[in-house]
């Protein structure tokens, strides 16, 4: 699953759009200054293993909620609306869930895949 989301960035003092891949089978998720930036196979911007992390939908608004990995990192993020947020928080608890499952039963976990799913216009910024 791939597509675009708002970081809160300290170093501009606000949200800023990045664009997100969660990788599944690697248990990642990566960010990307631009989507072009991904496509040219260039290296992440950032990058968040899921084992052991909190994912949170914020009370704040509808569009909000955060990523608290097990190493301390906390990544706040935006989706474009409600739908969209829940969409990556749903998507985002799985892949959390499944790596601790992994962990747990000691199972090796596979090789990397190239499969990316995206979905609808609000990930993918098409109509």
């Amino acid at each position: 699953m791939e597509g675009q989301l708002y970081k809160y960035t300290n170093v501009v003092k606000g949200f800023q759009y990045r664009w997100f891949m969660l990788d599944p089978q690697r248990g990642t998720l990566d960010y990307y200054m631009t989507e072009d930036n991904r496509k040219q196979q260039q290296k992440p911007r950032g990058s968040v293993h899921l084992t052991g992390a909190v994912v949170s939908p914020s009370d704040e608004d509808s569009q909000t909620f955060t990523v608290n990995a097990a190493n301390g990192e906390v990544y706040r993020l935006r989706a474009q609306d409600a739908r969209e947020r829940q969409h990556w928080v749903s998507r985002l608890r799985a892949v959390v869930q499944r790596q601790g499952e992994v962990l747990s039963q000691g199972i090796p976990e596979p090789a990397k895949s190239s499969c990316t799913e995206t979905r609808g216009s609000a990930i993918t910024g098409h109509t």
